[in-house]
C-alpha cells in the first residue's frame, strides 16, 4: 500500500509546528519617576508571559504619559510552547 507524499511531508513538520508559538503581552507601571514606571510595566509583561509557561523574548513597543502620576505600557513578544 502507497502512502500519499502529503502525508509525509505532515509528519515531517509536525515537529516544526509544535514547536513554540509567538504570543503578545502587555504591562503597565505607574509611579511618580518614569523610569520605575516603565520598570514596573516591562515586570508586568514579563511575569505575565512567564505565568503562561513562556519566555520573554524581546520589547516590542514601550510608551511612558504623564497624568498625575507617570503611567507606563510596555509591550512583549513572547514565546509559548
Amino acid at each position: 500500500m502507497k502512502r500519499p507524499s502529503y502525508l509525509i511531508a505532515f509528519a515531517l513538520l509536525l515537529p516544526i509546528a509544535a514547536a513554540a508559538t509567538p504570543i503578545t503581552v502587555s504591562g503597565h507601571g505607574q509611579s511618580y519617576d518614569p523610569g520605575i514606571a516603565l520598570e514596573n510595566a516591562r515586570a508586568d509583561a514579563v511575569g505575565k508571559c512567564t505565568a503562561q509557561g513562556g519566555t520573554p523574548v524581546e520589547e516590542v513597543y514601550n510608551h511612558i504619559t504623564r497624568a498625575n502620576l507617570w503611567l507606563a505600557d510596555s509591550i512583549w513578544r513572547c514565546e509559548v510552547p
